[in-house]
Formats: structure tokens, sequence, C-alpha cells
């Protein structure tokens, strides 16, 4: 499933790398980062389980099938 809106969490790790940062604010920084990408990872499982759910309780058919039923 092609993502829509790709994360780039790049900036945010090269944050991490910068030496002026406290202990506390790179603990924080790596605990928004691992948040966000539990998110997107729930966030795709969702979006496949309502993709799915969706498709169960409307089946597709093609139209040379649904011209034959209606007739």
């Amino acid at each position: 499933m092609p993502e829509n809106n790709p994360l780039n969490l790049e900036p945010y790790e090269q944050l991490l790398q910068h030496e002026g940062l406290k202990d506390e604010d790179k603990d924080l920084i790596k605990q928004l980062i691992e948040q966000t990408l539990n998110l997107q990872a729930e966030n795709t499982r969702l979006r496949k389980t309502l993709l799915r759910v969706n498709a169960a309780h409307n089946p597709r058919m093609s139209s040379k099938l649904k011209e034959a039923l209606y007739e």
C-alpha cells in the first residue's frame, strides 16, 4: 500500500546528534520518534483492516456477471 504522506524523521534524528542538547531532551526526542513510528505502523494496519472489511461487505462483481444477474 503506497503511503500518501511518508514521514521524514531525518531532521529529528540529526537533532539527536547535536552536542549542545541535554540528555533528557534527547530522550524526549527519541520517545517522540518512536511514538511517531508506532502510530504510522498502526495507521497502516488500520487502513488495511478498513479496506478488508469494506471489501467483505461490498464484494465487487465483474460487469458481465452483474449484467447476467440483472437479465
